[in-house]
């Protein structure tokens, strides 16, 4: 699907929904099953892991079946005025048949995220930190995910007047506003690096439940 801008999850300017599949492989033989979906609801799903034991698999992975603002055509919590929202959850489940058939899924997460959080590049751009995780022992697992839930909200004054995000992606920071004048007697402003980096606006944390 043709996205206008230059977001794409196929090339630039194409999407489409990403899924979870798996795959099994033989190891001796090279041989492998054919992919299965391991959720059909149709909205972005993105960085899965799996865990195997005895048979007995695990998997989780980010879900975005709850965005508010969901679109094919625009990044996950990004909605079709410019403004961003929680959006990203945890969902699981478990097969004891080494992936022959698979359980319902089932959420994780009790907190819905917003990924979009200015954090990285000098609080320019957001990026996701580690990637989810999943270990486990026959039928008992648990698995990790980020978090943005403790991100502190602020105000980017670089950003004035507001940039198309109203402020719903600034994370909290401290800038102090620099002058220079040339030889010509004119005068910039311009602003200094972030001075409280450790005030929560970088909180990106990890948490962590039992899986199904």
């Amino acid at each position: 699907m043709d996205t206008g801008t230059t977001y794409g999850t196929i090339t630039p300017g194409q999407a489409a929904d990403t899924a979870a599949y798996f795959v099994r492989y033989d190891g001796a033989s090279g041989s492998a099953t054919s992919p299965v979906l391991l959720d059909s609801a149709g909205t972005e799903q993105t960085f899965p892991d799996i865990s195997a034991d005895g048979g007995v698999l695990h998997t989780i992975w980010w879900d975005s079946r709850n965005d508010p603002c969901f679109s094919i055509t625009r990044p996950i919590g990004n909605c079709e005025h410019g403004s961003t929202v929680p959006s990203l959850d945890v969902y699981a489940k478990v097969s004891t048949d080494r992936g022959n058939t698979w359980s319902g899924s089932t959420k994780v997460t009790d907190t819905m995220s917003n990924p979009n959080w200015e954090q990285f590049d000098n609080r320019a751009v957001p990026f996701g930190g580690d990637y989810l995780w999943v270990t486990s022992l026959g039928s008992t697992s648990y698995g990790t995910w980020t978090d943005w839930r403790n991100t502190r909200t602020g105000a980017d004054p670089r950003e004035v007047p507001e940039d198309e995000d109203a402020g719903s992606a600034d994370v909290y920071q401290c800038r102090a506003t620099l002058s220079s004048t040339d030889k010509k007697g004119n005068t910039s402003k311009s602003f200094s690096s972030d001075r409280c980096p450790h005030s929560g606006g970088l909180d990106q944390d990890i948490y962590g439940d039992s899986t199904p």
